[in-house]
């Protein structure tokens, strides 16, 4: 009778939650959150025999009943037990702030990995490579270095991540490039590290917020020769927001988290700036503004950083492409010949740059 109960037990404990499910519709399961495409139920061919197990068991992982729900709880219950991220890419910090361990991020904020000579130099070369055949057809070629979180709220990192070096990669690139080039290199760290009225990243986010971008923006703007507005001559409000990336990761509730959006008013509201989105997936943008002081065309060659950018940049330039790197490549920018180019790339992806730049340059100038 015991064995009975025990076998009808474990089937209810796997039946009754796909039922239950079922019966609500899937509702109520919040939706998910991670940074990725859940897995589909794979296709049963003669190729793919060997790895249909594994992909079924894939799919259920994905798909499971109130599987969100579970995770979430999993989520707070780690939190408030043990007080850490379920999650080994996210690092709990203070009073509500969550960092980023995943890439180069943590090396870069305990100061564990800096440049050897001969990889800042390799580095350092690509970009040159770039910069030159640009600039020999009269476009000018900026780097954009956002820091990372990290570097900028060190603050808020738990007592136990201590820096064991006070330089940063970027600064080793720009110094190298300085001495070997005349690339202009902006980064905005030391603005950041100098002006903490203001919020610069979010909380639960591994980016800048709005007014990071803000003042990404005019530092760009400055470096083309335009007239950059100071963010203290506009508006900064923050408002209340919904979870980022970084929670997301985990699955932690909203309710648990608080998130602040930076909004900036007051400058250039009047225009109107258009958007084409080539691919419906805002990886290729091309933005216009009528009205705008600055008639030129600026191609930014982006990552998720370059979000940031696109809220004020579009009214200062007439014409503003905003390129993903991994979207990219140079005949884009023989289709809309550019009076300048932005390269944005965040620190934690330096050792990237060699591989974007072979989408910057045609087959014969990348050899």
């Amino acid at each position: 009778m015991i064995k009975k109960i025990l076998i009808g037990g474990f089937w209810a404990l796997v039946l009754l939650p796909n039922l239950l499910f079922m019966l609500a519709g899937g509702k109520g399961d919040g939706g998910g959150t991670e940074n990725r495409t859940l897995a589909e139920f794979p296709v049963f061919e003669a190729d793919t025999y060997e790895t249909f197990p594994s992909a079924v068991d894939s799919y259920i992982n994905d798909h499971a009943a109130f599987r969100n729900r579970f995770l979430s709880a999993n989520s707070v219950l780690n939190l408030k037990l043990f007080g850490y991220a379920d999650n080994q890419d996210v690092i709990r910090g203070k009073d509500g702030w969550y960092f980023f361990a995943g890439g180069m991020s943590l090396y870069d904020a305990l100061g564990t990995e800096p440049f050897y000579p001969d990889d800042v130099a390799w580095i350092g070369n690509q970009i040159i490579r770039a910069a030159d055949y640009y600039e020999s057809r009269g476009i000018p070629f900026i780097v954009m270095i956002p820091p990372n979180k990290e570097g900028v709220y060190r603050e808020y990192m738990p007592d136990c991540y201590g820096r064991v070096w006070e330089g940063n990669r970027p600064a080793q690139l720009e110094e190298y490039l300085r001495e070997h080039s005349g690339i202009t290199v902006l980064d905005p760290r030391e603005y950041f590290n100098a002006n903490r009225d203001y919020t610069w990243y979010y909380k639960t986010d591994t980016h800048w917020n709005f007014a990071g971008g803000y003042v990404g923006t005019q530092m760009i703007i400055e470096a083309l020769g335009g007239t950059p507005v100071p963010i203290e001559d506009v508006t900064v409000t923050y408002e209340q927001g919904t979870p980022g990336d970084l929670v997301n990761l985990f699955h932690l509730p909203e309710r648990f988290c608080s998130e602040e959006n930076a909004v900036v008013t007051g400058y250039r509201d009047e225009l109107t700036v258009n958007a084409e989105d080539v691919n419906g997936d805002k990886n290729i943008l091309h933005m216009s503004t009528p009205g705008a002081p600055d008639k030129r065309r600026i191609a930014v060659i982006r990552d998720s950083f370059g979000t940031a950018l696109m809220d004020k940049l579009p009214r200062y330039f007439a014409n503003v492409d905003f390129y993903h790197w991994q979207a990219f490549d140079y005949t884009m920018l023989e289709e809309n010949l550019p009076d300048a180019i932005v390269y944005q790339i965040v620190e934690r992806d330096l050792t990237r740059i060699p591989q974007d730049v072979e989408k910057m340059l045609p087959p014969l100038d990348a050899e």
